[in-house]
């Protein structure tokens, strides 16, 4: 079955509706590298239902056309050195302006009878595919059912040769090689027959040499029946003499019934004539007995009268069946509603319970507040009444004395760091004055003096700061 063409629309790298096509017995196609030479191939193996792991791509969305943003050098996708692999650069661009939603392939075969058949294959971005069969959306295993028909097998992919298919084959072991033949052959899928046929095989050649063992057997039976067969017909010489003294036997007796049956004859004769009477008794007797049926008739007809009756009760039974049921509804209705009513009245009553308790409670925190506040204004009456309070003169004088207790503590510990550097720095003068005797006298008794005032001082310095402290204090 040849193909005639081609149609893809949003395949790979083929934008918008495209017609490959028509194909000769022999067709090539070429072109540079990353021209998409690879996906015409994987085009033809889509719509014949190949898997996306055999058309280079781990998903089919991955078949749908996306749009590229421009490269440096202006070409749609393409690299700055041009170098790409081939087929691969349509799939991996990034998404951009025309990106489509679909994909489809249709491929159109011609068969024997040179009739056309359409075979179309559509992808979303969601992964989904659709089969169409001439048109019209068919299932999976109806559309490999009419590829399988044309001898195109998509599990044995008897159609198209990849690029390193005929090296694969060629390192296969005699055992792959010979199952890759079948395969494509179609005898694979005649295996099960095949052992089926082979079982059953087996089978009658058993039964035959059963049957060959029977035959041995069946030539000694009739050796045997043969010998039987003369014992036979000696037996039915035997019983042929027997029934002919048989039928002798019963002639006799015949003879003998005839003469029994004039003798019979001449007593029914006699019989007869007492037979009259017993007719009339019998017409007597059937007449009774016709009376006796009209009498069951009318009682049949009256019991039928009767049975009508009940039958019309039954149905004025069946008729106020209707209002009882309503009225069995509308009792149970009244008892549920008669039930939740007291289980409402329950809830209302424990409701009231809970809020007067509530409302107690409340009451008792309310009295213990007003009884705090009547005790805090009593006590801040008390207070008012003893001047405990400050006044505005007395809190004006303690902020004063507050902050010039702060400004003399600043400027005593000023003082004192002053006076202890100078003590140090005399010192130092006193122990490198040491080797003069005269001017240490001097100078010691000078430094004793300024050491006792200095003492004085800060005795006085100590004394203002204590009497500061407690004025801060009052």
């Amino acid at each position: 079955m040849p193909l005639i063409r081609i149609e893809v629309c949003d395949f790979k790298s083929y934008r918008g509706h495209q017609t490959i096509g028509p194909f000769r017995n022999f067709t090539s196609v070429i072109g540079p590298n990353g021209a998409g030479k690879s996906n015409l191939m994987d085009a033809i193996s889509f719509v014949l239902g190949v898997k996306s792991a055999q058309l280079r791509s781990s998903q089919l969305k991955d078949l749908v056309y996306r749009g590229r943003k421009l490269g440096k050098n202006g070409v749609d996708g393409a690299s700055e050195d041009g170098q790409e692999d081939e087929g691969e650069d349509e799939d991996d661009g990034a998404d951009g302006e025309g990106t489509a939603k679909k994909a489809w392939v249709l491929a159109v075969y011609e068969d024997e009878s040179k009739k056309q058949w359409n075979f179309q294959r559509t992808i979303s971005t969601t992964g989904a595919s659709e089969y169409k069969l001439n048109n019209k959306t068919v299932t999976y295993n109806a559309y490999s059912v009419a590829l399988t028909s044309h001898n195109i097998l998509i599990k044995a992919r008897n159609f198209l040769v990849f690029q390193g298919d005929v090296e694969a084959v060629a390192s296969q072991s005699p055992q792959a090689l010979s199952r890759l033949i079948e395969q494509i052959s179609g005898s694979l899928e005649l295996k099960a027959e095949y052992e089926k046929c082979k079982e059953e095989m087996e089978k009658a050649t058993e039964r035959a040499t059963e049957n060959f063992g029977k035959r041995r057997g069946i030539a000694g039976e009739i050796k045997t029946y043969k010998e039987q067969k003369g014992e036979a017909e000696k037996f039915e010489a035997l019983v042929q003499e027997r029934d002919e003294l048989i039928l002798h036997r019963i002639l006799y007796k015949l003879f003998h019934i005839e003469e029994s049956i004039e003798q019979n004859a001449h007593e029914i004769k006699a019989r007869n004539k007492t037979l009259a009477g017993l007719r009339e008794e019998q017409r007597v007797h059937d007449k009774a007995l016709e009376e006796a049926r009209k009498e069951q008739a009318q009682a049949r007809s009256n019991t039928m009268q009767k049975e009508k009756k009940v039958k019309k009760a039954e149905k004025a039974v069946d008729a106020k069946k209707p209002d009882l049921v309503a009225i069995d509804a509308q009792i149970k209705h009244s008892s549920r509603k008669l039930k939740n009513a007291t289980e409402m009245g329950e809830q209302v009553t424990s409701n009231q319970t809970r809020q007067k308790e509530k409302l107690s409670a409340l009451k008792k925190d309310l009295a213990s507040v007003k009884k705090d506040a009547d005790a805090a204004q009593e006590a801040q009456r008390k207070a008012s009444k003893h001047n405990l309070s400050l006044s505005d003169e007395s809190l004006q004088e303690y902020r004063k004395l507050k902050a010039s207790a702060s400004i003399l503590a600043v400027d005593e510990r000023q003082s004192l760091e002053t006076l202890t550097r100078e003590e140090k720095t005399a010192s130092r003068s006193l122990a490198q004055l040491k080797e003069k005797h005269q001017d240490l006298d001097q100078k010691r008794a000078k430094l004793s003096e300024d050491a006792r005032v200095q003492s004085e001082r800060k005795a006085e310095v100590c004394f203002e700061l204590l009497f500061a402290s407690v004025g801060a204090g009052r």
